[in-house]
């Protein structure tokens, strides 16, 4: 299933494959930008990991079948980076949560829809029926995307997220059930 080429809407190539340990520096790099362009990630650039943990954490999702690492590249470098981890417990197996960044200048190319159909793909080949994840209420541009891909506001977690500036953001419980 992977490596998946796709073409994006400014005519560039965007490669999905599955995270290596020897991403783990970029992907170190990646996270330090993408964490600084926006409000809207939990991670702050001062919690992402170190190369060494970020390659355990790597290896981590290659050895469990359960659990998916995607990096998006683009001319080598990496755009964007998709986690999805299985539920383990057996009344729960069918369940996956997911968690996705794109750099700020690749935003609107078509790098969210093709990650997400791609771990659906892998969800749907895998056994999963029921995908979720989590989004800042304040995050509109995101909410309105996964709605587009057919997820729907379950619930709410009232302020589950502390802003810098001490205000205090709800995240909304998103999902999306398939056969």
């Amino acid at each position: 299933m992977f490596p998946k080429k796709v073409l994006l809407k400014d005519g560039s190539v965007l490669t999905i494959r599955e995270a290596s340990v020897w991403d783990a520096r970029k992907i170190v790099e990646y996270m330090k930008e993408v964490t600084s362009e926006t409000d809207f990630l939990i991670t702050r650039p001062d919690e992402v990991y170190d190369v060494s943990t970020e390659r355990s954490y790597i290896k981590m999702y290659r050895d469990d079948p359960r659990k998916l690492m995607l990096v998006g590249v683009i001319d080598k470098e990496i755009v964007s980076v998709l986690t999805f981890t299985g539920f383990g417990r057996k009344r729960t197996r069918h369940v996956g949560e997911f968690g996705i960044s794109v750099k700020r200048r690749y935003w609107g190319l078509g790098i969210g829809t093709a990650m997400i159909s791609s771990a659906i793909e892998w969800a749907k080949r895998n056994g999963f029926k029921r995908i979720q994840l989590e989004v800042l209420r304040s995050n509109e541009r995101a909410i309105s995307f996964y709605e587009k891909l057919g997820f729907k506001i379950e619930g709410v977690k009232r302020k589950a997220v502390q802003r810098d500036d001490g205000s205090y953001d709800d995240t909304l419980i998103m999902a999306l059930f398939f056969d």
